[in-house]
């Protein structure tokens, strides 16, 4: 049998190749969660031309209460607003309806340049409830976790965690030649298959990969492909600083879980 094994693999990589269409669709997929549903919608519905400008650069705005449009990830939002139900409000009505409802500020903003249009009649209600997931996420709006798990949190970002596997681990950022085509990120079905388990999620952390995977033919196949890599933190994080993002990780996926 050891004779034909090279042959079976062979066989496997080809079958798995021919199916690689299908197979990428599926693990998007199971890729899929909220914020980064919302982060589809955001390009496709626009928002992304306003509020991630080119060059990050601010697009002013005469006229509105603090003279540009607020960039997302500019910590910009706690002078509009303080909660989810605020930013769900300038989404599905173009401002928060204490700013609509009142006279003197609904006639200002009808004199500034640039208006927030109201998304309300253009999309369903769980299209909203993602357009704000990603926008919490992006601008630190009632995290999961809150403080409890803000050490992990403040790590991920720090050691560029995030550039790589998406604004709060919603993952889908592209990554060519790779078996989903696709950076995984901590929230979606595919992190279950490639983290069994705590030891395992060290064993990414601190050495860039997973001898449990990497026995795998056909993993390592498109391993040796991808063109990006996960690297290895061995020498940046210690033990207590995995443990901390851990149980971050752990929590991202309790409450994703929970908003279905």
């Amino acid at each position: 049998m050891r004779r034909f094994l090279p042959l079976v693999l062979a066989i496997g990589l080809v079958a798995v190749v021919g199916i690689l269409p299908g197979l990428r669709w599926l693990l998007w997929q199971w890729e899929l969660n909220p914020v980064l549903r919302g982060r589809q919608l955001a390009e496709e519905q626009g928002c992304l031309s306003c509020h991630v400008p080119y060059r990050g650069t601010e697009i002013p705005n005469p006229n509105s209460r603090w003279g540009n449009v607020p960039r997302f990830q500019g910590g910009n939002f706690m002078m509009y607003g303080e909660s989810r139900q605020d930013l769900e409000e300038f989404i599905r009505f173009g401002a928060p309806r204490a700013w609509l409802d009142d006279p003197a500020v609904a006639e200002r903003l009808q004199t500034q340049r640039v208006r927030m249009p109201a998304y309300g009649d253009r999309l369903a209600d769980d299209e909203i409830s993602d357009l704000v997931a990603y926008a919490s996420a992006m601008e630190g709006v009632d995290l999961a976790g809150g403080d409890t798990v803000a050490a992990g949190r403040k790590l991920a970002r720090q050691h560029g965690c995030l550039s790589c596997h998406g604004v709060e681990g919603s993952g889908g950022l592209p990554n060519p030649d790779s078996l989903g085509g696709f950076i995984p990120g901590f929230v979606g079905r595919n992190f279950a298959d490639l983290v069994e388990n705590e030891a395992e999620f060290r064993e990414w952390v601190l050495d860039g990969t997973s001898s449990r995977l990497a026995g795998n033919p056909i993993v390592r196949h498109f391993w040796q492909r991808q063109a990006l890599s996960m690297p290895s933190y061995r020498d940046t994080l210690d033990d207590q600083q995995v443990t901390e993002i851990w149980k971050w990780v752990q929590e991202l996926r309790r409450s994703t879980a929970a908003a279905g």
